[in-house]
């Protein structure tokens, strides 16, 4: 294949961003009628980080308090000063006696009704509910009446009616609809008591309305009695199929797991280590690619975000330090709960959280359609409508709302073009700092995400790759102060050296703005075969081709800094991972060059950005080439041609 130099690149007013040419004005204009079409505001076609936070005025809470006199009528305007004697018969007494003497005295001016750090006030809907969830199992209801463990599950049955209602923000709801065919391989049957038992669901006599709820958590370093007790093996598989097993004996988080499942009044339940068999003679390779479908159809996902390890458990917070809520009948402002105080932390309880840094749960919780995650602080429930807490408030962020969506990733497609490359670098470079059993399994682990997101984009992935950003998705180095370390593969599952998965350890994208680079034409994806290209039957597809070009006149330091005969910098080298004693010999594949206009009249000092090679073996009668780096270098210092071959990179 060959093509001139002035024909590879996409200039003047026209720069390649997408597959076809189109001018950047033309891009504005057709994103700002699709955003105008979806009625979507400013900061969700711009994946901003934003919060914004409003009292949740659709929750109704079945409570029976208990008051007195004064607290039966009280004025929300009362100062924090001047509140009277509490008395310990009072539930509204008693939230009121955890306000700090000392924060009555430094604020004395505050009014009960904007002292949001000590107590949060919501109003009570007149409206009645539709219908109600109803437990599975009405003998597990908490004698205690108003508990917190049971007013905290009555809380979340009441965020799931909102949501199955539509009353969630996002017309219709996010639950899916009921579909037998869209049943995992197995499920639990939580059963009516002590025991539970494994179901295969194609052949059980199971009803056409079937769901059933996914749990995400972290398994831990387990024992070898642990695991046995955890985990469906070819040995127990058919006991446990045939005679249940006890409840009791496994580990704590899929015990409190069950449970919830039977407060929200669903039969059937999928943890990943009891319903896909483990170890030799397991099907974990075939059911790992199932993980889109698992938790795309559920019914909703109970996410143990607190929980190290499946012994831990996830509702022991409950009775220790749970909310308390009290309804007060005739407030100065009507009908009214009061309930103690949190902060709203989704980003430290929930992203920050132990379940959220380990790498298979990034396309768990994206492809789940509504999540509940039980944390150290407090429970949030996340849906497409937004994210709803234990304080009454319903929180929303434009950029999170990208992973919230019931339909991930089908929202991807309102953005701005640049929101859209922001959302898929960002996952990317979250996941990439996430920790993995098994580091084999990076690709894995994304892969069902991935796929999703390239379905909606309309194109392909290829190992974190996608082609209609092809460029861009290509600019990858170690983040700032990390170093990556190349994973040992087995060779027939080893990813192309110009994908990041190849290496283990935090990455980042190069930050272009839109309009300062001219793209290269001749950077394509090209059809392999795997005898070809490395890889397995099931994942080959590409190999890189691209224009290849020596370097001249210059040198190359420990540090990556391109040096000139005079030692000027010329251009940088972000090395994949640290050279040795000595640096390889390396040639440049061009992915693009400064826009005109940055000073430069002749264009000798125009920054080219390219991806560094090292040189390997003729295939099929052409030169190869392996990723070593990326990073940029001045136009002079390229041995350019007006006829330029193009290379392939493995």
């Amino acid at each position: 294949m060959r093509m001139t130099s002035s024909d590879s690149f996409d200039s003047g007013r026209h720069h390649r961003e997408y597959e076809i040419e189109v001018s950047s004005s033309s891009i504005e204009n057709r994103e700002m009628r699709v955003a105008d079409r979806r009625h979507l505001g400013g900061d969700f076609r711009e994946a901003k980080n934003k919060w914004t936070h409003s009292p949740d005025s659709k929750i109704r809470l079945d409570l029976s308090s208990k008051l007195c006199n004064r607290c039966r009528t009280i004025d929300l305007g009362t100062y924090l000063s001047s509140l009277p004697y509490l008395k310990k018969s009072c539930d509204l007494c008693q939230i009121l006696s955890q306000i700090p003497e000392e924060a009555r005295n430094k604020n004395p001016e505050i009014r009960l009704s904007e002292a949001s750090q000590y107590v949060r006030i919501g109003a009570v809907p007149d409206s009645k509910p539709k219908h109600r969830l109803t437990r599975f199992l009405q003998h597990i209801s908490n004698p205690k009446g108003n508990s917190r463990s049971s007013l905290h599950l009555e809380l979340i049955r009441e965020w799931i009616r909102i949501c199955d209602e539509g009353q969630c923000s996002r017309s219709g709801g996010c639950c899916p609809d009921p579909d037998r065919s869209r049943m995992p391989t197995r499920v639990i049957d939580v059963g009516d008591g002590y025991t539970a038992c494994l179901v295969l669901t194609d052949k059980e006599n199971m009803s056409e309305g079937a769901q059933y709820i996914a749990l995400s958590h972290c398994w831990g370093t387990l024992s070898e009695k642990q695991r046995e007790k955890s985990c469906t093996t070819t040995s127990n598989e058919k006991e446990w199929r045939t005679q249940g097993f006890l409840v009791k004996e496994l580990p704590r988080t899929f015990q409190d797991a069950i449970n919830v499942t039977r407060e929200l009044g669903q039969r059937y339940l999928w943890i990943d280590s009891l319903c896909i068999i483990q170890g030799e003679g397991g099907d974990w390779a075939t059911e790992a690619t199932k993980m889109e479908a698992v938790f795309k159809n559920a019914y909703c996902t109970i996410a143990a975000t607190s929980a190290e390890d499946s012994t831990e458990g996830f509702l022991n917070r409950l009775e220790e330090k749970g909310s308390q809520y009290v309804m007060v009948p005739k407030s100065s402002h009507g009908k009214v709960y009061v309930c103690t105080s949190i902060e709203e932390d989704f980003d430290g309880d929930v992203m920050k959280g132990v379940l959220n840094k380990r790498a298979w749960v990034l396309q768990e919780r994206a492809l789940s359609r509504r999540t509940i995650h039980f944390t150290k602080s407090q429970t949030y429930f996340e849906c497409g409508g937004g994210i709803r807490c234990e304080m009454l408030t319903h929180m929303k962020n434009a950029n999170l709302s990208f992973q919230s969506d019931p339909e991930f990733p089908r929202s991807i497609n309102n953005r701005y073009w640049s929101a859209q490359i922001q959302l898929f670098q960002s996952l990317f470079t979250n996941y990439s700092t996430f920790g993995i059993t098994d580091r084999t399994d990076r690709p894995v682990a994304i892969e069902s995400l991935a796929k999703a997101l390239a379905k909606a984009l309309d194109t392909v992935v290829y190992y974190g790759i996608f082609k209609r950003f092809l460029h861009r998705s290509l600019m990858w180095q170690p983040a700032q102060n990390a170093s990556l370390e190349k994973i040992t593969y087995e060779d027939n599952k080893m990813p192309p050296s110009w994908s990041w998965m190849v290496y283990h350890g935090q990455i980042q994208y190069l930050q272009l703005e839109y309009g300062e680079v001219e793209w290269d034409r001749s950077v394509q994806f090209m059809d392999d075969k795997p005898s070809d290209s490395g890889t397995s039957s099931d994942n080959h597809g590409y190999v890189l081709e691209a224009r290849v070009r020596r370097l001249r006149d210059c040198k190359i330091n420990a540090e990556g800094v391109i040096l000139d005969d005079a030692d000027n910098e010329v251009g940088l080298v972000h090395f994949d991972t640290q050279p040795r004693s000595f640096l390889p010999e390396v040639v440049c594949a061009i992915m693009g060059r400064e826009t005109r206009g940055y000073g430069d009249v002749d264009g000798s000092q125009r920054k080219y950005y390219v991806l560094f090679l090292a040189e390997g073996a003729m295939q099929l009668g052409r030169r190869t080439f392996t990723r070593v780096g990326m990073g940029s270098i001045q136009q002079r210092f390229l041995l350019l041609s007006d006829l330029d071959d193009t290379a392939r990179i493995l």
